[in-house]
């Protein structure tokens, strides 16, 4: 089986009061095809001029006051994402209740067992108490609920890859199948190349961005130099850590080489279709990146705006300095499922095959919500 085994409700847990009536998130339903390029611009260009009327009158309010003139995120009220069910239990998790939490969850499952969110939550908590084989098993689920779903099976398996040597196998089997699904979505090829990667299968994890790189992926810019960055991280990786490796022949014809430079990488993925998410990077000097200004003084560069769905979205800084970054999702809408979910992975490479990933997924219920994404403070190698 590609998932973790399905979930057992019949627990020791102890039985829930019933909730107060919340809103209960849609059930899944396949995404639609994506509008009209010419609707689907115009869409774009609304939500560009009233983002950018609102950073306009943010500085001209600071010309008039005199103030510094540096960007800083959005602050908000850190369950303004979410809504219902979830924004209980995330409210409950973020008092450090983790037992009451647990007892909504599981009740909430049990109302609707084939609500993605609730299984979303039960992982969620079951990974902060420290309980990694549970919380495989409630994101495995999802795997169980919608195995014909390319994109619901990359969500589970972009939970799965944060528990480390208990999901990352079933991540990479899942996201396999996935790939199969949708060989057109380069987000699925790059996921798995890095779940291979990070369980030293470095040679395979090649084999899968070369045939990454022979997809058009015309919809999405940038697309294939993503890839080509992320082949040339794995294997410097790769030829560190087996230098009589023949990494050269794994790159012959991709125009690749083991990379040799310091870098940070931020690549945002969304598992939502005909859909707008802009990524939002701010420095520690005030610097602040986004779609209408792609670079930061202090370094790096946004690669793309996507504005019809999944990503990826790429902002890379060579020789990176101006630490702490700050990271945020401004999610235009939340699309057909009612909710968003996605994930961001952070890759720092010291320029000689020392690495580290971390993978941060999150998941927003309200249009227009900024979703945190966190900071990123300078690795130790």
């Amino acid at each position: 089986s590609s998932s973790a085994p399905a979930m057992d409700l019949a627990r020791d847990a102890p039985p829930a009061p019933p909730p107060p009536p919340t809103r209960q998130s849609p059930a899944p339903s396949p995404s639609p095809r994506p509008e009209p390029r010419m609707r689907e611009a115009s869409r774009s260009s609304r939500r560009h001029a009233d983002v950018r009327d609102a950073f306009e009158e943010e500085a001209d309010e600071r010309m008039v006051t005199g103030a510094v003139a540096e960007d800083k995120p959005a602050q908000a009220d850190p369950l303004a994402a979410w809504e219902g069910d979830f924004r209980q239990a995330k409210s409950l998790m973020l008092a450090g209740d983790l037992v009451a939490a647990e007892t909504f969850a599981l009740a909430w499952h049990e109302r609707t067992p084939g609500d993605p969110l609730a299984l979303i939550a039960l992982g969620e908590i079951w990974e902060a108490m420290g309980r990694k084989d549970d919380a495989a098993r409630a994101y495995g689920s999802l795997i169980d609920l919608f195995p014909s779903r390319a994109d619901l099976r990359r969500l589970a398996g972009e939970r799965l890859e944060t528990l480390g040597d208990v999901g990352l196998p079933l991540a990479s089997d899942t996201f396999r199948i996935a790939v199969s699904q949708r060989a057109d979505h380069p987000s699925g090829h790059r996921l798995l190349a890095w779940a291979l990667a990070r369980q030293g299968e470095h040679a395979e994890a090649l084999a899968v961005l070369r045939a990454a790189m022979e997809q058009s992926f015309d919809r999405f810019e940038a697309a294939h130099r993503i890839l080509r960055e992320d082949a040339a991280i794995i294997a410097a990786v790769w030829k560190a850590a087996e230098p009589t490796a023949d990494v050269s022949g794994a790159l012959k014809g991709l125009d690749v080489q083991p990379a040799r430079r310091p870098e940070l990488r931020f690549v945002l993925g969304w598992e939502t279709d005909a859909n707008d998410v802009d990524f939002h990077i701010y420095d520690a000097k005030g610097g602040h990146a986004y779609y209408s200004d792609r670079t930061l003084k202090s370094g790096g560069t946004l690669y793309a705006d996507i504005t019809t769905g999944y990503g990826p979205e790429c902002f890379a800084i060579e020789d990176p300095e101006a630490f702490p970054y700050t990271l945020q999702a401004h999610y235009y809408s939340r699309g057909p499922m009612g909710f968003g979910m996605g994930t961001l992975h952070v890759i720092e490479h010291d320029g000689k095959g020392g690495l580290h990933l971390e993978a941060r997924p999150f998941v927003v219920m309200t249009d227009g919500a900024f979703v945190p994404l966190g900071d990123v403070a300078k690795s130790a190698f």
